[in-house]
Parts: C-alpha cells; structure tokens; sequence
C-alpha cells in the first residue's frame, strides 16, 4: 500500500537519513583535528569502501521494507566507519604521549619517519610535523596541569609500617641495701606507624612542607601506636611543618615546626621522631678541586623555643619554683640554640667523608623535666595544647636533685660534639653492591665538671637497601651519661625506659622484600651505668643493679 508523501513513514525516513549525515560528519570531525600529516594518512588506510547500498529517497518509490533494510546495512556501515576511527583516535594518542616522553628535539631517524608519513597523498593540507605535534602536546601538558590543580597543589608521598615490639628483663629480688626489689619486664606488643608528607613549590625560592602522623600526643620520642584500644580510632597529629625559603643554592632557611638541623638518625643526640618549634638555618660553601680534597664546608644554626609560661612573678607555689626559677622572678622561657659546622672531603670516586662539629647551648632546661612531672605538664605543656593530657611527658632518665624531681643534677646543658663519618663504596657480591659506613660520635656537657657528663656513639654499617633482595647490616655501641644528654630529647630505643645512664648494644639487619617494602630485625641489649646515691645530689629512675634488658623489634616498612 503507498503512502502519500509527508506520511509518516516518509518523515521517519527523513530524519533517519538525517541523524545518519550527522554521525557520519560527527566521526570524521575528530580526525580533521588531529596533526594533518599523521592524521591523513592512518585515515587512508581505514578509511572503509564507499557503500554498494542502493541510494533511497523519497522519490525512489521502492518498497518500504527494501528501503528499511538499505537503511540499516547503511547504518552498520557506519557504526563499524565511527568504530575504526575511534581505533585512530586512541591510535594518535598513544603516539601523542610517545612523543612527549622523548627528548623535545626528536632524533634524525624520527623526523625521516614522521617525514615520510607526510608526504603520503592526503586530502588534507600537509603541515610540517614540528608545527602539529607541539601544540596537540602542549595542549595535553596544560590539561594533565588543570586537572592536577583541581586534585590540589600539594605532591603525596609517605609510609607505613607494622612493628613487633618486646621489651623483656628478668627479675632482681635481691638489690643493694635502700632499693627496692625490680619485678621482671614483659611487654610484646604490636604497633604501627603512618606518617603522610605533603610537600608543594610556592614558587623556584619558597616551599611548603608539612607531615601528619599517628602516636601518642605525651610522648615525642615516638610515633608508633600500639595495637589495643579496643576499637576506637587512633590519634593523627601534625608531625611537621615548615616553609622552606632557598634563595639560592648555598642558602637555606626553615621557620616552623622543623626536624634538628643537625639530626642524622643515628640514634645519638636526639630520637629520630623528636621535632621542634622554631627555626633553622643551613650555608654551604663549594670548594673546587684542591689537595686537602674538601668538597664543601656547611654551616648550619637552629634556634628552637620550648615552652612560654607567661609567668610575670615566679610564686613559692608555682611550678617554676620547683624546676628552680627565683621566686619573684619572671617566668622565663625554655630555648635550645645549636650551630657548628660540617666539612665534606670526596677522596677520589669511592671514598668520602664529613667531620662535624656543634655546640647545643639550653636556657632554663629545667622546664623540660618539669613538663615530665604531675605539677609541670599543666602549665608547660597543656596550657598551650588547650586539652588536658593523660599524663606528663614521657622519656625521663637524667640524674635529678631529688628522686623524681623537677630539677637536673647538671645545672646547665652546654653539649659539645665531635663526629667523624667515613664512607666506601664498598664491595660486589652476588650482583649487589655492598657500600661500607663507619660512623663514630663524641660528646660532653662542658656546662659541668661533674662525674657522668661524656657520650660516645661508634658505629658500622654494611649494605644499603634499595629493591629487592637488597640487605644491610648495622651495629652500634652507644654509651650516655645520666648528665651527658637531655633524656627527653634523645633515643628511646637504645634508651628503653631511660634515655641516658645506659650502655647498649645494637644489631640490625635490613632485608629489601620489594621496592619500597623492607623487612627490618633489630635487638639491643641495655645496661644500666650508675646507681642513685653515686654521687651527691644523684637520684635516676633506673639503676646500675637493673638485670640487663633485652629489645627485639620485627617490623615491615612500606613507603609510598
């Protein structure tokens, strides 16, 4: 039956048609936009025969059902044309991003391809490639930068890592006359720590770096959070913060809450995770060739601030009072001030060092044992937090006046150090390099001329851990007199339960799983040094009698 024309079967057909010449147009448009001599060929060589279909119109006067089925062999026709440009969309893509991972200035053999592409016969203008393919990068570059922008400015990066700890000593029901019995220690625990950096450019001479990692708010000789708690949600606190102004290659300034200037993790001066508030400064001077074989002579300054107790008069009854400050006195502030200096020698390829050394001067260091006492913490610690803490701070251990008191027995803390480093490329072994460090570290309270002021570090590590199968092997002999270091500020690892008056002895090794995942062994084993009563005015938590404690730690770091 015919119909008659502008019936609906005919105005169906006509929009059909319609949406066919737009699909067709809307393939090819994104092609056209693609670099004329690359484009233009790959479209040759999958650009699909012309249709054998019958052309159909409204004057044809064909049957409908014949009509239909032209239509849709026409419509598959062009679905598999919209699909094999899609191929050459992806196709040219690919290559786009092939091309921005190379050099700016591509090899001869590169350009003698792309060349030879252009000059197959094409309907499009031919464009030399240098002037197509620049922009079609750029324009991914601004893109990749756009959407980079709208995540934020800041670069991730951070760990994690799962720790077997235990702590074990065996019993001592027999001690010196005046002391107590010591019950055996055994605390196996498991802890983790996860620490999140976040660092981004300000612009080429100012940067920002900050970090926010778990742990216990009271104790700053750690970031590890134990296992436990039941289920509730663990603690995460800003670890780091600082901005970095570098005017220029030698010079470097930091102002926040920084890492010590002269921290090295080695376990000596101060804890690894110990941060402070305040400032630092870093000037390194190059030296070019010479006979005494100095690279380069570095001066290095930090000024960290403590506490402020906004005391205008010292009172019988305040805390200041305890930790010695003149009664009627303002209430003064606790500060460290630290410089010195680092000498770098490069012998020849293969062996290198750095002597070092610094002087840490403390003002009222008093205050950082009162912030470990009942009374101290309220005014020194949380005062400024605004929350009030579980207990004081933790990691006492120095010789006080008085058991448990709030004032040390060395009434000043005036820390010179010498430290000499020495490092070898070192060895092959079953395909891996095997560099060599020796490390020794010298330090005395030269505040004092009283007994238990001197600290000595030595040290030797083989290995270094960069992928797998990567080993590394550590040990370190560490001594601490009870007058010699600030306990609250140094390792609590060597240290355990006591920061200083200790011997130890520490082994580790360092296994690499996969990159950027370490298994990692260590064992220390602690001696006490002094006893109480030892000298006048001499009272330590943790005596010379204490049984020697034994520290394992199994743990598995991941960095990312």
């Amino acid at each position: 039956m015919s119909q008659r024309p502008g019936s609906f079967p005919r105005a169906f057909l006509r929009l059909l048609l319609t949406l066919i010449v737009f699909v067709g147009a809307s393939a090819i448009a994104p092609a056209q936009s693609m670099p004329a001599a690359q484009a233009g060929s790959s479209m040759r060589s999958v650009t699909p025969e012309r249709s054998t279909v019958p052309a159909t119109t409204e004057s044809a006067g064909g049957n409908i059902d014949d009509r239909l089925r032209a239509l849709e062999e026409e419509l598959r026709q062009q679905n598999k044309t919209v699909t094999e440009m899609r191929a050459l969309i992806a196709e040219q893509q690919r290559l786009i991003e092939g091309l921005s991972a190379k050099a700016t200035e591509p090899k001869t053999g590169e350009l003698r391809a792309v060349a030879t592409v252009a000059t197959v016969s094409d309907p499009l203008p031919s464009v030399p490639p240098a002037q197509t393919q620049t922009p079609a990068i750029d324009e991914r570059v601004k893109k990749l930068e756009s959407k980079v922008l709208a995540i934020g400015p800041f670069r991730l990066s951070g760990d994690f890592r799962l720790r077997f700890d235990g702590i074990f000593r065996k019993a001592d029901n027999n001690p010196p006359a005046g002391f107590a019995a010591l019950t055996h220690q055994q605390n196996a625990r498991m802890r983790y720590r996860l620490r999140l950096n976040l660092d981004t450019d300000i612009d080429s001479k100012l940067s920002f770096h900050g970090q926010l990692a778990t742990g216990p708010i009271n104790n700053s000789l750690t970031m590890d959070q134990d296992f436990g708690e039941t289920t509730t949600r663990h603690p995460f606190f800003i670890s780091e913060a600082w901005i970095d102004f570098h005017p220029n290659k030698s010079t470097q300034l930091q102002a926040g809450r920084v890492q010590e200037v002269f921290a090295d993790n080695s376990r000596f001066l101060f804890d690894d995770d110990v941060r402070f508030n305040g400032f630092n400064e870093r000037y390194n001077l190059a030296f070019k060739a010479n006979g005494l074989k100095v690279s380069s002579l570095e001066f290095r300054a930090g000024q960290y601030i403590f506490s402020n107790p906004n005391v205008a008069i010292v009172t019988a009854g305040s805390p200041l009072a305890q930790a010695g400050a003149v009664v009627g006195s303002t209430g003064r502030s606790s500060n460290l001030f630290h410089q010195g200096l680092l000498l770098n020698q490069k012998f020849n390829d293969r062996w290198s060092s750095q002597f070092g050394g610094d002087v840490q001067l403390y003002r009222n260091p008093n205050q950082i044992q009162l912030a470990s006492t009942a009374n101290g913490v309220a005014l020194i610690v949380q005062n400024g937090l605004g929350i009030a803490l579980s207990g004081p701070l933790t990691g006492t251990g120095n010789a006080t006046t008085t058991s448990g008191g709030a004032i040390y027995t060395a009434r000043n803390f005036q820390i010179a150090r010498l430290a000499y480093r020495l490092n070898w490329t070192g060895f092959q072994a079953g395909g891996r390099t095997y560099p060599i460090t020796f490390n020794v570290q010298a330090a005395r309270n030269v505040g004092i001329g009283i007994r238990e002021r001197d600290a000595f570090l030595g040290s030797v590590q083989v290995g270094k851990v960069a992928g797998r199968g990567d080993m590394s092997f550590l040990y370190v002999y560490s001594t601490k007199g009870a007058n010699a270091i600030i306990s609250q500020l140094t390792d609590d690892d060597l240290g355990t339960n006591s920061g200083v008056n200790i011997r130890t002895n520490h082994f580790r090794f360092d296994y690499g799983i996969a990159k950027k995942v370490t298994l990692q062994s260590l064992l220390y084993l602690q001696t006490e040094l002094r006893n109480s009563g030892d000298f006048p005015n001499f009272f330590v938590p943790l005596n010379a009698f204490t049984p020697r404690q034994y520290r394992l730690q199994e743990q598995i770091a991941f960095s990312f």
